[in-house]
């Protein structure tokens, strides 16, 4: 079985923002509480940015999304519905500024992001 068949949250989303150069950390809001989520970034030249303020705002760069493939100009940011549904304002500073929401309960998505899922999942702190 992969990760990516036992995924540990049912509703977990993956969150794809727009990064259009180094400065994407400036828009990610902080992460409520002592969570951490993950992050990969859509190519390499996207790199490499200060951790520390990644980490600060309660996120984890786990690496990037397609090394083989680069996705674009893109950042990738797995979100756990729990999360999700217990810090809903949060949820809406974050939502507006995607490009696209992937739900994990989709087998398609599954398929397609099974790579970049399988990095999120080994990283996770679902």
């Amino acid at each position: 079985m992969t990760a990516t068949q036992t995924l540990p949250t049912d509703g977990a989303v993956i969150v794809r923002l727009r990064a259009p150069d180094r400065t994407w950390i400036s828009e990610l809001p902080v992460v409520p509480g002592s969570r951490t989520l993950t992050v990969t970034v859509g190519r390499a030249d996207l790199l490499p940015v200060p951790v520390e303020e990644l980490m600060s705002r309660g996120y984890r760069l786990v690496g990037v999304a397609a090394e083989h493939r680069p996705i674009g100009p893109t950042v990738d940011v797995l979100v756990p519905a729990d999360l999700r549904e217990s810090e809903p304002q949060w949820w809406q500073q974050l939502k507006p500024l995607s490009e696209r929401v992937f739900d994990l309960r989709m087998g398609p998505v599954r398929t397609v992001l099974a790579a970049e899922i399988d990095v999120h999942v080994r990283h996770a702190e679902l």
